[in-house]
């Protein structure tokens, strides 16, 4: 077994080298997503490797291997000069520009003039600076703190970013981040995998975010694959997304689609008014229609409002409306029933349900069914709703390019 193990990881060896000769090795992107704004933010560029003799082979078996035999070098400067020249070619066909994120390994970090081989390579390929960002391991980091900091500090010269990645996986603290010139951190998979059902990991991912927005750093959660770490992420104020729910990684010729949308989306966004964004307001008290109607339109929203749910069903169905709120307790229907209807009826809007009762059954019945996006106990301070409205109304903007994605996708 052991020489049999020998024998492929010596194939394996040879191959990789023959690929870094050839044509083995592409690339595939992954986009990153703000969650403000549900635009992309940026991708990373992740290396993959197809043999003719071994078929495709995950990252996780040739990458430890090219750290470990040398190859890492010659690797990593493929993968710099490929992400940044592909990056500079979606340029040059007047796509927007985007930030590329790239991996640096803990060998590239011993090797010679680390800072003068990527400054080379900006300069071949004719990539501004500023659209590259180098992502650094938390333990390479702090394998050699005084070494890795002068590097840093020479590459955040050159106008890079720099991203320390799988944070809080090794031993670094707020003091420590401190000495490095980080403009974003990234928190490690491992965490947001468990966010929605290990508090630790919870309590770990909602310290990192608070302890980067104090130094003003960015936090990028990545692994990102159910619509219950996405809440839990917006809900405290991560800055930007990167996993399976929206994407895998994928093609050059597939992401250069993404950014072409990207680029008709955010001009559809620039284009519309805040006076355009529609909220349905449904509650039999008018004194509380009034009051919550004339607020919002103040703000600039479009504001419809309902006495009861066969009223909102009518103005549903004859209005594009992204958010619903609705009063609990109504005659006929109450908000529950009515939302979970609108969820049914109308799957991409946002649903708020207000209440001032304690009617926990019917309530947690519908947060199971997925009917509320949240709930806000009354009376209500104006400044509170105000910013849970434009909350939703930002998941909402995320959610639908979300759907339009995965449906073109399919077809």
């Amino acid at each position: 077994r052991r020489s049999s193990d020998l024998v492929t990881r010596i194939v394996m060896q040879q191959n990789l080298r023959r690929a870094l000769e050839g044509n083995g090795l592409f690339l595939h992107y992954q986009p990153k997503i703000n969650l403000s704004t549900g635009l992309l933010a940026g991708l990373e560029a992740l290396v993959r490797w197809h043999d003719p003799e071994l078929g495709m082979i995950p990252p996780s078996s040739f990458i430890p291997l090219a750290e470990e035999t040398g190859l890492i070098e010659s690797l990593g400067e493929w993968v710099l000069r490929t992400a940044c020249a592909q990056n500079k070619s979606w340029q040059d066909a007047g796509l927007p520009p985007a930030v590329i994120a790239v991996n640096l390994s803990a060998r590239q970090f011993r090797q010679k003039d680390l800072a003068g081989m990527i400054g080379q390579i900006l300069a071949e390929t004719g990539l501004e600076p500023r659209y590259l960002e180098l992502e650094i391991t938390e333990s390479v980091i702090m394998h050699n703190v005084e070494k890795v900091s002068a590097i840093l500090d020479e590459l955040k010269r050159m106008g890079v970013s720099l991203t320390m990645d799988d944070f809080g996986t090794g031993y670094s603290s707020l003091s420590s981040l401190r000495q490095f010139p980080f403009d974003k951190i990234k928190i490690d998979q491992s965490f947001v995998r468990d966010i929605t059902c290990d508090p630790h990991s919870a309590a770990i991912a909602r310290t990192i975010i608070v302890m980067a927005h104090s130094l003003h750093l960015e936090v990028i959660a990545e692994g990102v694959e159910t619509e219950g770490q996405l809440n839990y992420l917006k809900e405290q104020k991560c800055d930007v997304m990167q996993g399976y729910l929206f994407s895998e990684p994928v093609p050059a010729y597939a992401f250069e689609t993404m950014l072409r949308e990207n680029s008709r989306r955010k001009s559809e966004i620039d284009a519309v008014s805040i006076s355009e964004k529609t909220i349905l307001i449904v509650d039999d008290e008018e004194s509380v229609l009034d009051a919550i109607g004339g607020m919002l339109a103040m703000e600039g929203y479009r504001v419809l409002a309902a006495a009861s749910a066969d009223d909102g069903f009518e103005m549903l169905a004859g209005n594009r409306v992204s958010v619903v709120v609705s009063d609990q307790r109504m005659p006929a229907m109450s908000g529950t029933v009515f939302l979970g209807r609108v969820k049914e009826l109308y799957p991409d809007t946002v649903r708020i349900l207000m209440t001032g009762h304690a009617d926990m059954e019917s309530i947690m019945e519908a947060i199971n069914n997925g009917a509320i996006f949240k709930i806000l106990q009354k009376p209500l301070h104006a400044d509170f709703l105000r910013g849970k409205i434009e909350e939703a109304f930002k998941f909402h903007e995320l959610i639908s390019w979300k759907r339009q994605s995965d449906q073109k996708s399919v077809q």
